[in-house]
């Protein structure tokens, strides 16, 4: 046995400080390996995924063209306002009024559908087409009927 302290191995190797790279073993011979660098953190968009869940990326849909919902809608009632009037139904009485409400409708969907960006311009202009020859053909009733 010893009589004294033993003493701590190593203890007279300098220490590395955190500037000069730790030397790892090579399996290699004569090549020396260094310890490997922190990873760097993840690359991220310059913008943040606010389209919800299933967003596949790219920049928010801020610029598209809106649909043609509107411009349908005008055409519809631009046609039901040129065709109702002409049905061989029972309207006595009311006939030369059916045109004003879908015309009117129709034609201010047509103008809403003509404004800012979006796909159906062509299809809202039919619709105003059709709602103005609706509202004519609904003033020409009312004023026949007037005169009968």
């Amino acid at each position: 046995m010893t009589d004294g302290p033993l003493p701590e191995p190593n203890a007279s190797a300098p220490q590395p400080d955190a500037a000069t790279p730790i030397p790892i073993p090579s399996p290699i011979p004569n090549v020396a390996h260094f310890a490997p660098t922190p990873p760097h953190p993840p690359l991220q968009q310059p913008w943040t995924n606010t389209a919800g869940p299933g967003w596949t990326g790219g920049s928010p849909a801020v610029n598209e063209p809106k649909g043609f919902g509107l411009a349908g809608a005008a055409m519809i009632l631009g046609l039901l306002g040129c065709v109702l009037p002409f049905l061989p139904i029972d309207l006595t009485g009311v006939r030369p009024y059916i045109p004003f409400p879908f015309g009117l409708a129709g034609l201010a969907l047509a103008v809403v559908g003509c404004t800012g960006r979006r796909r159906g311009k062509p299809l809202a202009v039919v619709g105003a087409i059709l709602s103005v020859l609706a509202l004519v053909l609904g003033v020409a009733m009312l004023v026949g009927h007037a005169l009968h």
